[in-house]
């Protein structure tokens, strides 16, 4: 859940240009909400994007993760919690590395705090090709081509999926989020975690003894059951695993062509939903603002003039929203790209 509480911004504060976009603004996001945000220029959509990311820090007010205030979080620390594609399909991949190679940066950058661990082991390969697998653009075929060389649409659909990869986190930073993000008593979310990982791995020291003791396997057969037990000592305790990267699109299919556009918007309903990610989607596309998502947010002038999800958004037309805009909105204009559906 992502909560922002009371928050302030302004910009040239303290001079004739002072523009406040945010006063005491609050908002709430549920796990696995999938919202689009639509509203005028100026209206704040960016601004509240670059709030939740870190990429901006709010005058007064506080942002929580799963009632953990992370306000002071530097977007660095908060990389492997947030995931976010821009609307220039150049800005989320490096053009003179190939596309195994941003994977792999991808991969290894919610593994560390370093953003240039891009190097892979053979294993990550078929991982990679099975995730390419799900944009369906024949990117699996093509691992050890420059994405320079990819149009606009493939990488902007490749910076998507790098948004939400997410590596296996190690037990010790499961133990750790697990605690951070719990609610409630956090002595005893810690005495939980540490009785279950104790317990199981004292059932994988147990299993790992007998195998290797078991002098009638060869040693291909010990190892492949090693690695069942291996894997169900680490399912265990990726049971406790808290946290899923919560998307940020800031009009991502924007610069390009309404075909591509509606392909890449396919493909992030298919990600969003496979994976249950909680979504934040800015759009300047009433018709996309209804078709995706659960919940519809329309902002004016720093302010939620609408706020529609369930069955009521599943209603809404464009016509209903802009009727909603104009009763509502502060004298905002919506830019003809909205009104027509561009």
């Amino acid at each position: 859940m992502i909560e922002l509480r009371n928050i302030s911004k302004s910009f040239n504060s303290g001079t004739p240009n002072e523009t406040q976009i945010f006063e005491n603004f609050n908002l709430t996001l549920n796990e696995g909400d999938f919202v689009t945000i639509i509203g005028g220029n100026g209206s704040g959509k960016s601004t509240l994007v670059n709030i939740i990311s870190g990429s901006m820090t709010p005058d007064e007010g506080d942002v929580f993760l799963n009632n953990t205030r992370i306000t002071k979080m530097r977007e660095h620390q908060r990389a492997p919690y947030f995931g976010r594609v821009f609307q220039d399909p150049m800005v989320g991949t490096a053009s003179d590395m190939t596309v195994i190679e941003n994977l792999a940066l991808a991969y290894g950058r919610r593994r560390s705090r370093s953003l240039f661990r891009w190097s892979y082991h053979m294993s990550d390969v078929q991982t990679f090709c099975d995730d390419l697998k799900i944009l369906d653009l024949g990117l699996e075929e093509r691992l050890y081509q420059k994405v320079g060389l990819l149009s606009g649409g493939q990488r902007q659909a490749l910076t998507l999926l790098m948004a939400t990869m997410r590596n296996k986190p190690s037990h010790a930073r499961i133990k750790r989020d697990y605690v951070r993000f719990t609610n409630g008593n956090k002595k005893g979310a810690l005495n939980t975690f540490n009785q279950a990982f104790v317990t199981a791995k004292a059932k994988y020291v147990d299993t790992k003894n007998e195998i290797k003791n078991n002098k009638a396997l060869n040693k291909e057969i010990q190892k492949r059951l090693l690695q069942v037990a291996f894997e169900q000592f680490d399912r265990s305790i990726r049971k406790f695993d808290l946290t899923k990267p919560v998307l940020l699109l800031d009009e991502h299919t924007a610069a390009l062509d309404p075909k591509t556009a509606e392909k890449v918007l396919e493909i992030t309903e298919k990600i969003v939903t496979e994976n249950a990610l909680t979504t934040v989607m800015i759009t300047h596309n009433m018709k996309d603002a209804i078709r995706y998502g659960n919940r519809l947010i329309m902002l004016s002038q720093g302010q939620i003039i609408a706020d529609v999800s369930g069955e009521a958004k599943k209603k809404l037309t464009i016509e209903s929203l802009l009727k909603m805009f104009v009763v509502h909105s502060k004298n905002d204009m919506l830019p003809d790209s909205i009104i027509l559906g561009d």
